[in-house]
């Protein structure tokens, strides 16, 4: 069995687990949020809009999402939401107490300004609504691993439209369709990871803008199998790839 066979099976296994670890990430945000049946809802970053839609057999009364890409903002659209463009970093075109969930997926990482995204979140909630955010984590077992090699971690490869500092990365001296140009201000955000959160950095930012009953949790385990994952997650609530955070402001401020 040659070396460069060895690698592939290696490198497939480890897309295959970060796969699943993404989608289970993401029936975790969407299941929670489709449970909430909330009547009004605001998908931060919402991409075309499908990651979110595929969860609610029947949309919320209001559905609105903010996407800087056209072509993404434009599918969107058509799938009936009302979608705004603006930069994350700044202040949100909302009234206060507009939105029974607020929900983001992959989204919190790519900014610079994460407690003031963070606090619009809480302003633009309802009193008693909810917020839902998936991230990655800084923490993982798999990113504590590659500083450990001198690596940069897997979650900050990922630089201006470039992945850099790891041969271990699936996606290593590759480039990203840029959907910005380069002297865009909202650049380097959109082309890379910015600022990734640990499990206990997310819970302190969280509550500190205003939440309660925050539980911020990781999932998948990687590079272990997805069942092992599963098993030890139970115990070991900081090691996962994938940041989970649900949070809600207080019914009365």
């Amino acid at each position: 069995m040659s070396k460069n066979f060895l690698l592939k099976r290696l490198h497939d296994f480890g897309a295959r687990q970060r796969e699943l670890g993404i989608e289970r990430s993401n029936d975790w945000a969407g299941q929670t949020a489709a449970a909430l049946k909330p009547d009004s809802i605001l998908d931060v970053g919402c991409f075309d809009g499908s990651m979110l839609a595929r969860y609610f057999k029947t949309p919320p009364q209001e559905y609105h999402g903010i996407e800087c890409a056209p072509d993404f903002k434009a599918k969107a659209e058509q799938r009936g939401m009302k979608v705004s463009d603006f930069d994350l970093n700044g202040r949100w075109p909302y009234p206060d107490d507009k939105f029974d969930v607020v929900f983001s997926s992959q989204v919190i990482e790519h900014l610079h300004n994460t407690r003031l995204f963070v606090e619009e979140m809480f302003r633009v909630l309802k009193p008693g609504g909810t917020v839902i955010v998936t991230s990655e984590n800084l923490c993982s077992l798999l990113n504590c691993s590659a500083l450990l090699l001198g690596y940069t971690p897997f979650s900050l490869m990922q630089v201006c439209g470039r992945f850099y500092g790891n041969p271990l990365g699936l996606h290593s001296g590759e480039a990203i369709k840029e959907y910005l140009p380069v002297d865009h201000p909202a650049f380097a955000g959109v082309a890379g990871h910015i600022r990734v959160l640990t499990v206990r950095q997310a819970k302190e930012i969280f509550a500190q803008a205003g939440f309660v009953d925050v539980d911020a949790h990781s999932v998948s385990i990687l590079p272990l199998p997805d069942g092992l994952s599963r098993f030890l997650e139970t115990f070991i609530r900081q090691r996962g790839h994938y940041l989970n955070v649900k949070a809600r402001k207080p019914a009365k401020i």
